[in-house]
């Protein structure tokens, strides 16, 4: 992970002189409001005004990131001759100035040759500057962008990392409570995701159990004294949780909870991290099926018994009150055969279990 990691109270404004190692003027992409309620605009212009960096901003950046919002962002800082981007925010943000330091590097790409990683140069530098505790995008080489067609797509490459991360847990005190579940949630996706992945090994593990091991100490701290007014302790204690899950996905990616969990996102406008947290029960009695010693195994690392662990599951995860049609099943079915998520799963997760999983879960009564 070749992202340098600072975090801590005040860590932006004590990082003027990162900044100044990525160039001389910047594109700052960011949304229209979390970015300002939270203070993390105002440190960043601070920040880069004491080292004299030109800088320009671009707040057009929603939920779920738009390609087209990107190219349109990408083509503010070719024409301002941007030396680097900064993203401020959760992983919206984060997510699109990787996608935009990739196409201002490429004027004029087409949408085939950025999901292709069809990428002659180099990405412009990233600076992530985190404000919520869940996506982990911070310290991962993916971003999720939204295509013209309303689909969820990821890039995934190596030149995706971002050059600089800054995690000031500050900023997350802004967050309403059910924007701090749902990112919460996320990163408990993420870790549980990534240490059942077949691609895990002794490291992405260790950072997988770290993440859960904090989230559930701070789940059960929340069920006793709720969600407001945690003290920045505690919501330190998310962020790094988050940067554990994400350190985790940097090694084996995510699997079918995140995968279906777009279909939620896209179509029926679930926050991403409840989207993807919903399925995680069905995933540990998946696991428990094809892979029982590892599950055991699982429990045991994070200190937790099942029934313990999957009630807590429950009571985290914000309500989704949605339902999947049959002919909805019917018609988003081949999403599911190929798929590079599913095909991390151990065993054969098939098309017609995810079916199955949608129908259980959300299905007509």
């Amino acid at each position: 992970m070749p992202t340098r990691l600072i975090t801590g109270l005040g860590c932006v404004k004590d990082s003027a002189k990162e900044f100044a190692k990525l160039g001389k003027s910047c594109l700052i992409v960011t949304g229209k409001h979390s970015a300002k309620a939270c203070g993390a605009l105002a440190d960043v212009e601070a920040a880069l005004e004491k080292m004299g960096i030109i800088r320009e901003i671009y707040d057009g950046i929603g939920q779920n990131p738009r390609l087209t919002d990107c190219m349109e962002a990408a083509g503010q800082a070719i024409r301002m001759g941007a030396d680097f981007i900064v993203g401020i925010g959760g992983g919206s943000p984060l997510d699109a100035a990787k996608c935009i330091a990739v196409l201002a590097a490429h004027p004029g790409m087409a949408q085939e040759e950025l999901y292709a990683l069809h990428w002659p140069n180099r990405p412009l530098p990233v600076a992530a500057v985190g404000t919520t505790a869940g996506t982990g995008s911070e310290v991962t080489k993916v971003a999720v962008i939204t295509t013209p067609d309303g689909r969820k797509k990821s890039l995934n490459d190596e030149p995706l990392y971002p050059a600089l991360a800054l995690g000031d847990p500050t900023y997350t005190r802004s967050l309403p409570e059910l924007f701090t579940r749902s990112t919460a949630v996320d990163a408990l996706a993420h870790c549980m995701e990534s240490y059942f992945g077949r691609l895990a090994n002794v490291i992405s593990r260790a950072y997988a159990v770290q993440g859960i091991r904090l989230l559930l100490e701070q789940f059960k701290k929340r069920e006793a004294e709720g969600w407001e007014d945690m003290s920045l302790f505690d919501r330190e204690v998310f962020y790094n949780a988050s940067i554990y899950g994400g350190l985790a996905i940097n090694t084996t990616g995510t699997l079918f909870p995140h995968n279906i969990g777009y279909l939620l996102t896209e179509q029926y406008g679930v926050p991403h991290g409840t989207a993807c947290a919903v399925f995680l029960q069905e995933f540990y009695q998946y696991n428990k099926e094809v892979v029982p010693e590892l599950t055991e195994r699982f429990l045991k690392e994070i200190a937790c018994d099942e029934d313990t662990f999957l009630r807590t599951i429950r009571a985290v995860t914000p309500s989704c009150d949605i339902t999947v049609s049959e002919e909805k099943i019917s018609e988003v079915h081949g999403r599911w055969i190929g798929n590079s998520s599913i095909k991390k799963c151990w065993g054969e997760f098939t098309p017609e279990q995810a079916d199955g999983v949608l129908r259980r879960l959300f299905g007509e009564k």
